[in-house]
């Protein structure tokens, strides 16, 4: 054999040894490592059953927790504020139960209780206020988780205002107040998951009376057109005379003339006075004959229907003559 593979054969040779060396030393280390570490037994974990577990609450069904804005103490009341909050409870509770109205409309008596409107989430709530009402401020509780909005219907003479809520959780209470050039609204606001009131409004007691207050006015306005200041029925009584002039500037020519059949009713300007008045002559086409008469209330009463007469005062050249003629069937 020659030197070169003679000393390539060595060289091969250190290298194995070498890789034995590493090989036993890493055999060493590791069992040193493991002879060291603390032993951790395996443990065995129970089975679970699952129809004996405990059922989890869904996201869903999980109420928020209530968030402390508060700092957990209160104030102490005096004998008249106590006063003052049992009263106001009273109004709260009084429970008055709202009616149903056109078009799924829920209407509330306006001032008679605190009116509760239920919303949902994703769903909106209207509150209809009365047409041609208009909005001055809106103040909520808590401006922050609901949704307050406005909008209207209707043409510009008859406008509508509706007031738009929408909550952005479910189990959310808080009042609202609504101010306008009519009234002032005071509502409590509840949110439900599935619940909620599409539209609300309200039936005004104080319409109810200013209706009556006008039907009683146009009654009293159609009995003076229809009742003379006497209390005399116009139905009851006959204007039919003809009234025919005989002079100038006549300030005591009657207003009107009129019977009801039994008497006979001469009535004058109110700025006539007694000494200026004419005398009455009755006209039965023979002889005139003067005729009694009872002055009342600015007018000749006559008991007993007048037929033709005459109204004259002054002499000569100087007379007026004022000549009634009735033209009627009686």
């Amino acid at each position: 054999m020659c030197k070169h593979s003679t000393g390539r054969n060595a060289y091969d040779l250190f290298k194995v040894n070498d890789m034995i060396y590493r090989f036993k030393s890493l055999a060493i280390v590791s069992l040193a490592w493991s002879t060291l570490s603390p032993q951790c037994p395996a443990q065995d974990v129970p089975a679970v059953d699952p129809a004996s577990a405990p059922a989890q609450a869904s996201p869903a069904d999980r109420t928020p927790p209530p968030v402390n804005l508060l700092s957990g103490k209160d104030a102490p009341l005096t004998p008249q504020e106590l006063a003052s909050v049992r009263l106001s409870r009273t109004w709260i509770n009084h429970d008055e139960p709202p009616a149903a109205g056109d078009a799924g409309h829920i209407v509330y008596t306006f001032g008679t209780s605190l009116p509760s409107i239920v919303c949902a989430p994703l769903h909106v709530c209207d509150i209809e206020l009365q047409p041609g009402e208009t909005v001055n401020d809106i103040n909520a509780g808590d401006p922050v988780r609901w949704k307050i909005t406005p909008a209207f219907s209707g043409s510009s003479e008859g406008k509508t205002t509706h007031v738009i809520v929408k909550p952005t959780d479910t189990a959310l209470t808080t009042d609202l107040i609504i101010t306008t050039d009519h009234r002032t609204y005071v509502l409590k606001l509840v949110s439900r998951r599935n619940d909620w009131m599409p539209v609300v409004s309200f039936s005004y007691p104080e319409d109810v009376h200013a209706q009556w207050a006008a039907y009683k006015v146009a009654a009293q306005q159609q009995a003076q057109a229809t009742v003379l200041p006497t209390g005399e029925s116009l139905d009851n009584l006959d204007f039919s005379y003809e009234v025919k002039v005989h002079g100038h500037n006549l300030d005591w020519r009657p207003v009107r003339v009129y019977t009801n059949g039994n008497k006979t009713f001469i009535e004058f300007p109110p700025a006539v006075s007694h000494g200026d008045l004419p005398a009455l002559v009755a006209l039965d086409g023979k002889t005139d004959a003067l005729v009694n008469y009872r002055f009342s209330s600015d007018r000749f009463v006559v008991d007993k229907l007048l037929r033709h007469a005459a109204l004259i005062r002054g002499v000569g050249s100087q007379q007026q003559r004022v000549e009634l003629t009735y033209t009627g069937k009686l």
